[in-house]
């Protein structure tokens, strides 16, 4: 991918999110914690998490892929921290480059990146929870009016002026090995709670 296409596209990007995030009208649900953690979120839900938490150096897990240069760039503009990696591509050296963040930063999964099943919960996951020793806090979005793409996700873009509701789950910690795969359903069952909890209410 052509480097100064790259180059302008990040500032670009950036740029249309602190614009079209300023009109936001965002409500938090829960507190935001204030310690270190790992932070579950859908990938579709993107984009008004990289609103809310700029400029706060969380490291973000993203895609080794051309699509995940596209993310990275304008979220390190943001003032995220980046590791590049997923389960099938540099694995390894991701989890590790993430190891070595959290001694300092909280950390962002998206879960059911890079390519799905959307809104499903993989290993990967609970494989950082359990070597960081970091908690586990699952992230619901909901957004009243929005762009949605036609892509795996279903990508969420907001539109101007959007009501927005995040919330943020209890901590789950993975303190043995063998709990990755006994506690893989109860995440994704604290996932989709939370997305229930945080809907916007609808006027009849």
């Amino acid at each position: 991918m052509n480097r100064f296409f790259l180059f302008l596209e990040k500032y670009l990007a950036a740029g249309i999110v602190l614009l079209v995030g300023s009109t936001f009208r965002i409500k938090t649900l829960t507190n935001i914690p204030a310690q270190r953690v790992i932070y579950s979120f859908w990938h579709r839900d993107m984009i008004p998490l990289l609103f809310q938490r700029k400029f706060e150096k969380i490291a973000v897990l993203i895609s080794p892929s051309k699509d995940g240069e596209l993310i990275a760039g304008p979220a390190q503009v943001l003032g995220f921290k980046t590791a590049r990696g997923s389960s099938s591509r540099r694995g390894i050296k991701a989890l590790k480059e993430m190891m070595e963040l959290s001694k300092k930063h909280s950390l962002a999964i998206t879960p059911d990146g890079p390519k799905g099943p959307s809104q499903k919960v993989k290993e990967g996951l609970l494989y950082l929870a359990f070597h960081t020793r970091l908690p586990i806090i699952p992230v619901a979005v909901d957004i009243s009016s929005e762009r949605i793409f036609n892509s795996w996700d279903k990508f969420r873009f907001p539109n101007p002026f959007s009501k927005i509701n995040i919330s943020y789950g209890e901590p789950i910690f993975i303190e043995k090995k063998e709990e990755i795969k006994n506690k893989l359903s109860f995440v994704q069952k604290a996932m989709e709670k939370l997305a229930e909890k945080n809907k916007i209410k609808k006027i009849k």
